[in-house]
């Protein structure tokens, strides 16, 4: 009876404080029963709760949508909502909870025009940003980070060996990003490793299939709006950069799923969370990355609508986005970074 009157409470805190509720939401018809189902689990076994969350990649190429390729105040506000959730479950479980930020930054990274050294830097400034919101709240080890090259444990040295030993199939190559081996490699193991069968991907897009189709469009706007602000593409013709976007979007459908079967694997017992706009029916459950304090929106003002992304699947996140703290107002904005640059520009 205990145990799940703390796994209630746990679940009442992810509802309230986390929880992100997207069109078609069935959190309360199927996900509540199966999200307690996963946390109880662990509290009955007085075990410490344990989540993942693929995310936290690298910045966007876009700077119509950011000011630079580092972690900012948006990735601190983010991380910091994070840590005070996890530390209001030590409050009702004295096991605690302990969140694992599993990068897919070089899951992506060649597709979306990034190099792979910007997402080593930008995950190595974020994981000092942890550190040091760990430190100002009494060192807690709350939140753990795990990239592509840490699961196969490529790790210094270890890829150019690694390689020759298993001459792994050369992906193919349509953006002129630069690549360490390392992360080539990692990305290797995980397409052929984890990947999913192209042809029968193709056929479900071509068949209309719902989730799949949804997902194919969602990437190829996505992938358009960004490209056309990308140093390796935005020379490209408006045919030839819609082919690409379309190209590169079916790539990255298999890249996700190859990465959700990867990450299932490693982390099987793990609650998971996303910042896609699951329906929250399991096994996936979508999160709100900033508090009530944060809100996504269009304009530079409170009036304004509520922001959604390019390929309406991504929750709001501070790696697509830029904070704009506005005088006179006590709510701070997540917005585009032309938004910003543009209300700047008028004084």
């Amino acid at each position: 009876a205990e145990a799940r009157e703390t796994t209630d409470k746990i679940v009442h805190l992810f509802d309230s404080w986390l929880r992100y509720a997207g069109t078609n939401d069935k959190w309360h018809s199927r996900g509540r029963e199966y999200f307690f189902g996963c946390v109880f689990e662990f509290v009955q076994r007085r075990a410490r709760l344990e989540f993942c969350l693929p995310a936290f990649p690298c910045k966007s190429s876009n700077q119509d949508k950011v000011f630079g390729v580092l972690p900012d105040r948006g990735e601190q506000l983010a991380l910091e909502h994070l840590y005070s959730f996890l530390e209001a479950i030590a409050e009702v479980y004295d096991e605690g909870a302990k969140l694992w930020i599993v990068s897919d930054g070089h899951v992506f990274s060649d597709c979306i025009g990034v190099d792979d050294q910007t997402v080593d830097q930008y995950s190595e400034q974020l994981i000092k940003m942890s550190s040091a919101i760990s430190q100002n709240r009494r060192g807690k080890d709350l939140i753990g980070f795990k990239s592509l090259v840490d699961i196969f444990d490529l790790g210094g040295d270890k890829a150019a060996a690694v390689a020759r030993q298993l001459q792994l199939p050369a992906l193919d190559s349509r953006i002129a990003t630069r690549r360490t081996p390392a992360a080539e490699l990692s990305r290797q193991m995980l397409v052929h490793s984890c990947g999913t069968d192209p042809a029968a991907l193709r056929a479900r897009i071509k068949a209309a299939d719902r989730g799949a189709l949804k997902l194919y469009r969602g990437f190829s706007r996505f992938m358009s709006e960004d490209l056309s602000q990308n140093r390796h593409t935005k020379h490209l013709s408006r045919c030839k950069l819609k082919q690409l976007a379309s190209a590169v979007a079916f790539e990255m459908m298999q890249r996700n799923d190859a990465y959700s079967n990867l990450v299932e694997l490693f982390f099987p017992n793990h609650v998971r969370l996303s910042i896609h706009a699951h329906d929250n029916a399991g096994p996936k459950f979508g999160i709100r990355m900033f508090g009530p304090g944060v809100r996504a929106l269009d304009r530079l003002s409170l009036s304004a609508g509520e922001a959604r992304s390019a390929d309406l699947l991504h929750v709001p996140t501070p790696w697509h986005n830029c904070i704009a703290v506005v005088s006179g107002q006590s709510t701070t904005v997540m917005t585009k970074a032309k938004v910003a640059r543009e209300a700047l520009a008028r004084g």
